[in-house]
């Protein structure tokens, strides 16, 4: 890469390393890991999302959500 600074190339790493656990992930999967990793943040930060609403938009779900602190 070119001269980026350490944290840009920090997240790039991260991103790179998810694309590759996920890329062969079904969308149903790829759900269910998120929902995995959400449950394993609550759990270690004490934070609590609630889920809002999920509604129909273009056939995808958009699942809001708020945090509770």
């Amino acid at each position: 890469m070119t001269n980026e600074p350490r944290a840009l190339k920090e997240i790039h790493d991260v991103r790179l390393r998810i694309y590759e656990e996920t890329k062969g992930l079904t969308p149903k999967q790829r759900a269910e890991l998120t929902s995995r990793a959400v449950r394993e943040f609550e759990k270690e930060s004490g934070i609590t999302f609630r889920r809002l609403e999920i509604a129909p938009v273009q056939n995808r779900a958009v699942l809001q959500v708020a945090a509770e602190t």
